[in-house]
């Protein structure tokens, strides 16, 4: 079962109200997190500068231990020292070995903080401190991308969520259109059917076969309407007797002027519903006929094994302007059409027979369409 059909406005409104929840959810930990990180180095900061500001009765030993206890032994941030030749001599939070390959590193994205003694009026470079970022600012740095990341994800689904919602209404709306046209010459059919019976000995037999022939069409005609949305009948066999069966009907209401060239090869046994398939076929050469006119013209069908069923139709007609809207609903250039024929088309094949419907070229010379659908595997 396609997506779209289990798609609903309520799996849309649920989708985007657990979405805001997660985002609140994790903005308010993650944020949370950040703030008791934050308060606890602030806290850190406000203890050394109460102890400096006890003044003269902090010694210099003391001083050292807590700078050492407070700060040094906090550090979180990888650190290496080096000398005034670049010789690195302590370090703290590296993993790797060589010491110089880190200093480089360090050094591309920080630069390195100069450690001077003074004397006085004079003053000694006895080194440098080469340090990067700590895992806490670099979250910091990255979360800005990741917060942009997951919400441009999640409005790229949800408005594809939408785009497939609308799509499944729009299905909603042109299939029970379809049902309920079905429904609704269902019973002038019936009576038309009646009365055929009983003025049959006032018409000639030719005349009354053609009526009954058209009245057995119309009748499938809305079968086929009452069964869209509605699970195929599929049987497996091959499938060139429908085929022609679609074509003779077609050939029989064609004008005089068209001519048709038919090429049946051998196909594979197939999963296919008889009407549906029918009607496709049947469908596209309709299309054919109109691209033609009422001029001269030719169609083609061809059919070959490709690994499955391959059913080409070609016409001689003036092709086709916009084919990139072909197969959206209510797309026509006729003047009475309705713009279902290749929608309905394209799903019977695609939808009900896993199969594919291409538009393989269209232009001045002509248009073929190509349908595909698999073969029964063994």
């Amino acid at each position: 079962m396609k997506i779209g059909r289990k798609f609903s406005s309520r799996t849309l409104v649920i989708y985007f109200l657990v979405g805001i929840a997660l985002i609140g959810i994790v903005t308010y930990v993650y944020s949370n997190y950040l703030i008791q990180k934050i308060k606890k180095e602030t806290e850190t900061t406000s203890r050394l500068f109460g102890e400096f500001a006890r003044g003269p009765s902090l010694d210099e030993e003391r001083l050292l231990e807590l700078f050492y206890d407070k700060v040094i032994q906090r550090i979180d941030f990888p650190v290496i020292l080096t000398d005034v030749n670049g010789n690195p001599y302590s370090s703290k939070n590296i993993k790797e070995k060589d010491l110089h390959e880190v200093v480089e590193k360090l050094d591309k994205v920080q630069k390195p903080i100069p450690i001077i003694i003074r004397h006085g009026a004079d003053s000694t470079l006895v080194g440098h401190v080469h340090w990067g970022l700590s895992p806490f600012t670099r979250s910091l740095q990255i979360l800005p991308f990741v917060e942009t990341v997951f919400l441009i994800a999640f409005l790229f689904l949800g408005f594809w969520g939408y785009l497939v919602y609308r799509k499944s209404e729009e299905e909603k709306i042109w299939n029970s259109l379809a049902k309920e046209t079905a429904h609704q010459l269902a019973t002038p059919l019936s009576s038309l059917t009646g009365w055929l019976e009983a003025v049959k000995g006032d018409l000639t037999q030719e005349i009354y076969e053609g009526i009954k022939e058209d009245a057995i069409r119309m009748k499938e005609v809305l079968e086929k309407f009452s069964r869209i949305g509605m699970p195929p009948r599929l049987v497996e066999k091959e499938p060139t007797e429908i085929i022609k069966k679609s074509v003779d009907y077609i050939k029989k209401r064609a004008h005089s002027q068209i001519t048709f060239a038919e090429t049946y090869k051998p196909l594979p046994i197939i999963q296919f519903d008889d009407i549906l398939l029918g009607w496709a076929v049947e469908n596209i050469l309709k299309n054919s006929l109109d691209a033609i006119g009422s001029g001269k013209g030719k169609i083609q069908v061809k059919t070959h094994d490709g690994d499955g069923a391959v059913i080409e139709i070609s016409d001689s007609g003036r092709g086709i302007k916009k084919e990139g809207h072909i197969f959206k609903p209510g797309y026509t250039t006729k003047r009475y059409g309705w713009g279902l024929g290749l929608v309905l088309t394209k799903r019977i094949i695609e939808e009900y027979h896993n199969g594919k419907l291409f538009l393989k070229k269209t232009g001045p010379m002509g248009t073929t369409f190509q349908i595909f659908i698999p073969k029964v595997a063994k």
